[in-house]
This record gives structure tokens, C-alpha cells and sequence, in this order.
């Protein structure tokens, strides 16, 4: 007597997954798109680089000096080369959102479904931690800098002359300086959420930190004086902190969690009272 062959249990589906080529497509795309971006928003700020400079101007006049009087160009080609870097910047600065989503569009078919959900969140207290650190920087230090490096000049009897490229080269340094550094917690966070770091080895190690920051502020900081030094390395230490009780946060709120590989004694079956089948 013969039976009939069973169907297959398993279905078979087409898989989702893209060719290495088209991959490669999808990233030549993306980079094409990022790199237009920046290119359109460099020509909105080489255009517009005359009221950008105010802007950049500004700390100098709250630090109660006249641009025209201290800043000076000594090469033929400066003011060129002041537009071209003015432009660059802007451009850096306008086409970042649409980089960011550019590249997100390019990362996001690949990662989970929490993965999807958490990149968001990650990059918008990312940008503004970066905003934060920048905002401070431009408003309340790099006034307070400018006027003592200018009376510093004139209790020594110098006369003040900088030039424009080394100003403003100053002024982003700082900024961007500032706005990396404000990133700390957000590090800091992902690595304690993910099991990296331990808020009990950032305790331990708060001497260490604390020497990391003053190379970290050294590398940053345009100039090698003690005074830029402690400006940016004081808020960082101050973040440092912060972190660190956030850490203890995340630890704490992840330990009164039930391990999942630990059932509930509520869902555990009592094999004590049962009889083996006959």
C-alpha cells in the first residue's frame, strides 16, 4: 500500500536581503546626494558670507572692541581665502541634517526594529548636546576670552592686531570645541546602556578622567594658555559628573528589571505533585 508523499512542513521565502552591487549602488547614491547637499548649502553661504562674518564678528564686539580696529589681513589672497572657509562652514552646518538623513536612509534597512526605534532619540540629544556646547561657547566664554587676551596685550604695553584668518579660526575652534565636548554624557550613556562601562569604574576612576579631560582640552582648545585650558576643561569634568550619576541611573532602573532567563516563580509549573504519565 503506498501513501502519498506529505507536503513539506517548511516554506521557503524569497529573501530580502540586496546584492553586494546594489549595495555598492545604494552607498554611491547616497554619498552623491550628501556631497550635492553640501555643495548647494557652500554656495548659499559663499553668497551670503558678509552677514555669516557678523555673526562671527559678534563675541568680538561684546568683548567691547571694533573689529575694524584689531582685525587686519596680511595676505594678497586672505579675503578669498576668509570666503572660501566662511562658505565651507556654512555649508557643513546647513546640509548636516540632511547628511544625517541621508546616511540614515542608507543604515536604517539593516538594522532592528529597537535599533530603528533608538536613532531618533539618539540623534536629536546628539544635536542638541552639540547646540548646547556651541551656544555656550559663542555667547557667554568666547567674549569673556577675547577681552582678556586683549587686556592681557595691553598690560603688557602691546597694541592688539590679529588677523582675520587667525581670529576666526579661533572662534570655530572654539565652538566646535565646546560642542564636541558636550557630547560626553551621550557617550557615556550608550556605552553604560550597552554593558562598556560601569558607573563604579567611572567613580574609580575619576582621578584618570580627570587627566583624560586636561589632554582632551589641550587637543581641543586653539591655544596652549591655562586660561582657554580651564575653561573647557572645567565643563567637561563638570559633564563628567553628571554622567556618571546618569550611569548610576541606567544601572539601578536595569537592575530592578527581571532577568529574563530568571521565570517568575508564579509561572513555574510545581513538578513536585505530578505523576509521571502511564
Amino acid at each position: 500500500m503506498s501513501y502519498a508523499p506529505e507536503p513539506s512542513c517548511v516554506t521557503m521565502h524569497p529573501t530580502d536581503e540586496k546584492p553586494f552591487l546594489e549595495h555598492l549602488e545604494d552607498l554611491r547614491w547616497m554619498i552623491f546626494k550628501a556631497l550635492a547637499s553640501l555643495a548647494l548649502a557652500a554656495v548659499v553661504g559663499f553668497v551670503e558670507t558678509k552677514p555669516i562674518l557678523g555673526l562671527l564678528l559678534d563675541p568680538l564686539k561684546k568683548a567691547g572692541e571694533d573689529p575694524a580696529k584689531i582685525l587686519r589681513f596680511l595676505g594678497v589672497v586672505d579675503p578669498f581665502s576668509v570666503q572660501l572657509q566662511i562658505s565651507l562652514l556654512t555649508g557643513i552646518v546647513l546640509s548636516l541634517p540632511a547628511i544625517l538623513y541621508f546616511v540614515g536612509e542608507f543604515l536604517l534597512p539593516a538594522l532592528t526594529a529597537t535599533e530603528k526605534r533608538a536613532v531618533l532619540p539618539i540623534f536629536s540629544v546628539g544635536a542638541f548636546l552639540f547646540l548646547l556646547g556651541g551656544f555656550f561657547s559663542y555667547a557667554g566664554l568666547l567674549p569673556q576670552t577675547l577681552r582678556f587676551f586683549v587686556q592681557y596685550s595691553h598690560n603688557l604695553g602691546v597694541e592688539t592686531q590679529w588677523t582675520l584668518p587667525n581670529y576666526l579660526d579661533f572662534v570655530i575652534q572654539m565652538v566646535v570645541g565646546f560642542g564636541l565636548a558636550f557630547e560626553l554624557p551621550l557617550v557615556v550613556v550608550l556605552l553604560t546602556y550597552f554593558g562598556i562601562l560601569r558607573a563604579e569604574l567611572l567613580r574609580r576612576y575619576r582621578r584618570h578622567a580627570i587627566v583624560v579631560i586636561l589632554v582632551a582640552a589641550a587637543c581641543i582648545t586653539p591655544t596652549s594658555d591655562p586660561f582657554t585650558l580651564f575653561l573647557l576643561a572645567a565643563p567637561m569634568y563638570l559633564l563628567y559628573e553628571i554622567s556618571v550619576w546618569i550611569a548610576l541611573g541606567i544601572e539601578r532602573k536595569r537592575n530592578r528589571q527581571p532577568s529574563p532567563s530568571e521565570p517568575s516563580p508564579l509561572l513555574t509549573p510545581d513538578l513536585k505533585g505530578e505523576k509521571p504519565a502511564p
